[in-house]
């Protein structure tokens, strides 16, 4: 069947994706071997004497085995990573990817060479990424080929032949045809090209392209713009070039050390350490005018919280968790000031050395050298560290208009993704299947934790409010409220209150958003009761897992002790998530609690088994009926029945009855026929923020 346009991309897009993840997998890898570069080259005088004096050096020779074994080997850590991430993708499934890193290891040692010997080692380093990237993407796709041609999926049915043994069997045939396809491959480049393997053949030809292009700035550009062009795939461009940049562009400075050393003006402006130094600020994509575009300029708080998390990273020009974590990778928005502002830089520097206004770098710096330090070493000159601020604020202007294009994407985005944990978590109330929002998967998960980060701050910055809705009697008299949850979010505006209360929940702060509440209206207690010249109780939800907590009653008398309640400003109303035991223990706490002033409320009151038990302690003050009776009243006649037996239950028992989702004037006139002669609902007032409510309390 012929291919279709679609699945090439399918699988181009793969391929794409494994290289990305590999390097996301690899990103602990790479800042512990940045971080040893930063901890052994820090070009600070003391520091550096430190260094050599502690310990007979032992601090240096550690930072060194450190890099050795990270950067050091990084080609041997992308090839498996990327190869197992490219399994995973084609497969689906995560059965085979220790066959496939193997083979592509094989792969990797046969194209760098190691196949005829005399090969240096630091193939196994940056140097030789190129190679791994080629070796972990073509590996994966011949052992593919070759399972599906081979004859070998028999299964071993004996004591040893568990799953495993047989996988591991399956593969051998495919493994060795992988092998041996690679190896002729490699072969015939030997033979043909008199190369050592497909590594050094890669090395040679792009050398000749890029000596072939011209004058050292066209050099230089086209270093730039195709690094750039690599990381935005995901592929680390600064390492697939490696070689490449130490053959083209570091006997550049060799060239200026030795021409100073000689007494004589350094020539070539170009070199590795003009890149690092003056253009790759941050790392590629001149990414610390990105990080300081988004400090400045941004107004999404997850993209500022990135910013400030990869910040000391970035100093050091470590950006990986800026590249993968906004993401710059495949975004359409950054693509542009990610390639264009590199070449800027390029331009302005150039323009800068050619023009004598600043001097020819002519010292080696480690590319972990901060910002404004390495010009200043690069040039010993000053004017090389205000040629990098230059270029920096250049580089903030020029990312400016495509953050904020960027923030409205991420706006519409999240305002969607918002939309649809709405819907899930209303579905899951409707068919009473709990959902835990921090185990979703996708943009719905992505979305709930940012909201959950948020929320946390939120609470600890103070930043929730209080509306209250009012409750009337029948003689149209405010008698109460009840305090209502509300987050206005910077960015999303007001959070549906049910989402708030999940949230904290599955982050387990719940206890901690209760008291907030709690906090908050006893805190307004005191101007209630003086605006209305009375007392005015307010209904605060708590659930039974607060009601439970130890310290619970230790909380209260602490609102008590403050002075700003008073016993019978504050009802407590205890909703449903999780019922109450009915035993000794909680029927002695609900009449502790009652005795200190906090009256008990049983929300949403049906006759159902559970609520009727509650009753039996006669612990609770009043009952609120399930908004579903009132809603139910004119069209049916039990509903009124139901209604009729609470009101008689509540004479008997000595509670109030309050209805709720009181809407129309028909609705408290049958609920104060049945005999129910507290209301809360729309007919009165939807909830509103206290001063709002303050005012209604004047006027009655």
């Amino acid at each position: 069947m012929p291919q279709t346009s679609a699945s090439n991309e399918t699988k181009k897009g793969v391929v794409v994706r494994s290289i990305r993840n590999g390097l996301v997998t690899a990103i602990p890898v790479v800042m512990i071997g940045s971080f040893a570069l930063v901890l052994k080259f820090l070009p600070v005088p003391a520091y550096q004497n430190f260094l050599a004096t502690f310990g007979s050096g032992i601090l240096p020779a550690l930072f060194t085995s450190v890099n050795n074994a990270t950067f050091g080997m990084l080609s041997v850590y992308m090839t498996v990573f990327i190869s197992m991430s490219r399994a995973q993708l084609r497969t689906g499934t995560d059965e085979y990817p220790c066959g496939f890193a193997v083979v592509s290891l094989a792969a990797f040692a046969i194209l760098s060479g190691f196949s005829q010997g005399n090969v240096a080692i630091d193939v196994l380093g940056v140097k030789g990424m190129f190679t791994a990237v080629v070796a972990s993407t073509v590996s994966p796709q011949l052992m593919g080929f070759w399972t599906r041609r081979s004859r070998s999926s028999s299964r071993i049915y004996s004591e040893g032949a568990d799953t495993g043994f047989n996988i591991a069997v399956s593969v051998v045939v495919p493994a060795l045809l992988t092998v041996g396809t690679v190896a002729l491959f490699n072969y015939a480049l030997v033979a043909t090209f008199q190369v050592s393997g497909f590594h050094e053949l890669f090395v040679n030809a792009a050398g000749r392209v890029f000596s072939n292009i011209g004058d050292s700035l066209h050099i230089g550009l086209a270093f730039v713009f195709l690094s750039s062009l690599m990381w935005f795939f995901g592929i680390h461009g600064s390492n697939v070039l490696e070689g490449v940049s130490q053959r083209i562009l570091e006997p550049g400075l060799a060239i200026n050390v030795a021409l100073a050393g000689s007494g004589q003006a350094p020539t070539e402006i170009i070199s590795k350490t003009f890149i690092d130094v003056f253009v790759l600020m941050g790392g590629c994509g001149s990414a610390m005018c990105l990080l300081l575009s988004l400090f400045l300029f941004s107004r999404n708080s997850g993209s500022r919280t990135l910013s400030r998390i990869a910040a000391i990273p970035m100093l050091f020009n470590i950006n990986e968790l800026m590249i993968f974590g906004l993401p710059v990778v495949f975004n359409r928005y950054l693509f542009l000031p990610f390639m264009l502002t590199p070449l800027l830089m390029t331009l302005t520097s150039y323009a800068a050395i050619a023009w004598g206004l600043v001097p020819v770098p002519c010292h080696q710096v480690q590319w972990t050298t901060p910002i404004l330090l390495g010009g200043y070493v690069a040039t010993g000159s000053v004017a090389g560290s205000l040629l990098q601020l230059f270029n920096l604020v250049l580089g903030v202007f020029a990312y400016m208009p495509f953050i904020r294009l960027h923030d409205g994407e991420k706006l519409r985005n999240a305002g969607e993704n918002l939309q649809g944990l709405v819907a899930l978590l209303k579905r899951s109330e409707e068919k009473r299947v709990p959902v835990n929002l921090m185990e979703l998967d996708g943009h719905s998960g992505l979305c709930a934790k940012m909201l959950a980060s948020d929320l946390k701050k939120a609470v600890e910055n103070g930043e929730l409010t209080l509306h209250y809705q009012p409750q009337f009697d029948n003689g149209g008299r405010c008698i109460g409220s009840e305090a209502l949850l509300r987050w206005n979010h910077p960015t999303f505006g007001m959070i549906y209150p049910p989402l708030v209360i999940r949230l904290a929940e599955d982050i387990g702060i719940l206890y901690e958003l209760e008291k907030y509440i709690l906090a908050a209206a006893a805190g307004n207690a005191a101007r209630l009761r003086e605006a209305a010249g009375r007392r005015i109780k307010t209904c605060v939800n708590i659930t039974a897992a607060a009601f439970y907590e130890p310290s619970f009653e230790a909380f209260l008398q602490g609102l008590l002790d403050s002075g700003a309640v008073e016993p019978g400003d504050l009802w407590l109303e205890l909703t449903e998530q999780k019922a109450l035991l009915f035993d000794h223990q909680t029927e002695e706490k609900s009449r502790r609690v009652r005795a200190m002033g906090f009256p008990l409320v049983i929300d949403d009151f049906s006759m159902g088994h559970t609520s009727i038990r509650y009753l039996q302690s006669n612990e609770f003050d009043m009952v609120k009926l399930d908004g579903s009776f009132v809603r139910g009243m004119n069209d049916n006649p039990r509903s009124c029945e139901i209604v009729t037996s609470i009101v008689s239950l509540s004479r008997a028992l000595n509670f109030t009855v309050m209805g709720e989702y009181v809407e129309t004037k028909e609705q408290q006139e049958l609920l104060e026929k049945l005999g129910c002669t507290h209301y809360q609902g729309y007919l009165y007032s939807p909830a509103v923020p206290f001063d709002d409510f303050l005012q209604k309390i004047a006027l009655d």
